[in-house]
């Protein structure tokens, strides 16, 4: 019992920094402009490193960095939802700009949208309308989430998609600082 006691304050140092990170990965995160990819990989090395002088092999820590992505992912796209739900406002918006992108064998239109406002929406959408069309958007009067369509409703389901991987991974980062060495 004494040796648990003692290596509680590291397993909760633990998964502290790790939902501090991934609190500062879901922020830089926030709406479709993000740096993905060197975000989330920041993520995925912190937490693959938090378990360091647990003992924890390959898998352990693989797992726990792949929960740390998702949670990262998740909370982001819960963050917009949450936003567009209370304060976003319906504008509609006009076909800018139409591009199509080609790889090999398929091509994907990709389209840019200007609010009647006069803002330009950032991140392409992947609809095919022709240049001119008008679709109604919701946006973030404040910041830069956004997204096609109507106001969205409470985002429950991503919220307890987002709580259920924090949890899974408070455990697991738990188990692993928690056990007893060999």
């Amino acid at each position: 019992m004494a040796e648990l006691i003692r290596r509680l304050p590291g397993a909760v140092l633990r998964n502290c920094l790790l939902l501090a990170g991934e609190f500062g990965a879901i922020w830089l995160l926030e709406g479709p402009e993000g740096a993905w990819i060197p975000v989330l990989l920041a993520v995925f090395v912190l937490g693959a490193a938090v378990p360091h002088g647990t003992g924890a092999e390959f898998v352990a820590r693989t797992s726990v960095a792949v929960l740390a992505v998702g949670i990262a992912v998740a909370g982001g796209i819960t963050w917009d939802r949450h936003t567009l739900h209370d304060r976003g406002r319906e504008e509609q918006a006009v076909v800018a700009e139409r591009t199509v992108e080609e790889d090999g064998s398929t091509s994907t239109p990709s389209l840019r949208l200007r609010t009647a406002a006069g803002r330009d929406l950032p991140g392409p959408v992947a609809t095919d309308l022709p240049v001119g069309a008008r679709l109604t958007v919701t946006v973030d009067p404040d910041g830069p989430a956004w997204a096609v369509g109507g106001r969205p409703d409470r985002p429950l389901w991503p919220v307890a998609g987002t709580g259920a991987l924090i949890l899974l991974q408070t455990v697991l980062v738990g188990r692993l600082s928690l056990r007893p060495r060999t």
